[in-house]
């Protein structure tokens, strides 16, 4: 268990605790780091991460500390899309992705590239400064998750159309109006 203070609130169990710990982290962790982050034992921690990736929430990797566990990439997308479908409106939606657009084609005149591939390879250009490489740098991690997004938000305008077409649309929006039934 971990020696410092615990940080967690008093009505946050040890499931809980695991949960939050494991679900948000970018790289892979083992058990132990994730019991301490917790402050639940070990042992606490790995039925708890186990049980999470029969459930799909977590995939198990093997690296040189053993058995890590990360946030499954599927489930984590599909809930972004259902939360992404449930919370907005089309308008909303569209106007995103709208706006993705626009900072993207920024970018391609900015840089004077046509694509993230040529924005990557400029960064090895030698009539450019440190100053305007960690510029780039910047703009590759921003323009990749304006695609991760993107790709999220047409997922979720999707779902809202075939919920549409299913007749199990809970939103208010009516996608008759506004998205073309197919048949």
């Amino acid at each position: 268990m971990s020696e410092t203070e615990p940080r967690w609130p008093d009505n946050m169990d040890a499931a809980e605790r695991v949960r939050h710990v494991a679900l948000t982290r970018t790289t892979p962790q083992n058990a132990g780091w994730i019991a301490t982050e917790a402050n639940v034992s070990r042992d606490t921690a790995a039925k708890y991460l186990s049980r999470m990736v029969e459930q799909g929430d977590l995939e198990a990797v093997e690296t040189t500390e053993g058995t890590c566990y990360r946030p499954d990439t599927v489930t984590q997308l599909l809930r972004e899309v259902r939360e992404l479908a449930e919370v907005h409106t089309l308008d909303e939606l569209t106007r995103e992705l709208n706006a993705i657009g626009d900072e993207i084609d920024t970018w391609k005149d900015d840089y004077e590239v046509e694509s993230l591939a040529d924005l990557r390879r400029s960064v090895g250009r030698d009539d450019i400064s440190g100053e305007d490489r960690r510029e780039r740098l910047e703009c590759i991690e921003e323009w990749e998750y304006n695609i991760e997004q993107r790709e999220a938000i047409q997922l979720a305008i999707s779902l809202k159309s075939s919920l549409a077409t299913l007749g199990t649309d809970t939103s208010t929006d009516d996608l008759s109006t506004t998205l073309p039934q197919e048949g």
